[in-house]
């Protein structure tokens, strides 16, 4: 195993340097306790509020309504009573107003120009007389 040996000074600069370390360590704790003793004291200051002791709704805990046993009853909506016929008031029919259509119109027909016929050059037949060379 190697060894590793240093001078008087070497060993008294590591020495300050860890002593240096450990006091800025123990600050950083410091700090840290002090920031936790904040927080439990605003966690005290926040506990929830006893119960009121006012009025409260719904039902009282130390009464029960006994329900009466009806067997066979359905539950939900009562079916719709009959009521006896009445005479009919006979309403006088109301005519409709009629819409009337729109009789569509024919369209114009464009007027087509007449074509005039452009003139025609006609050759002129070619004698059949042979000129000689």
């Amino acid at each position: 195993m190697k060894t590793v040996k240093f001078n008087e000074e070497e060993v008294e600069l590591l020495i300050a340097l860890y002593e240096d370390e450990l006091k800025e360590a123990g600050a950083y704790i410091d700090k840290l306790r002090q920031t936790l003793d904040k927080l439990k004291k605003q966690a005290e200051s926040t506990k929830p509020e006893p119960a009121r002791t006012g009025k409260k709704r719904g039902r009282k805990p130390g009464k029960q309504v006994s329900k009466p046993a009806t067997a066979g009853k359905k539950r939900g909506r009562k079916p719709r009573v009959q009521v006896a016929s009445k005479p009919e008031v006979v309403k006088a029919e109301v005519k409709k107003a009629v819409k009337k259509r729109k009789v569509r119109k024919p369209k114009k027909q464009a007027v087509s120009k007449l074509k005039v016929q452009k003139p025609v050059k006609v050759e002129k037949p070619v004698s059949e007389e042979i000129k000689p060379v």
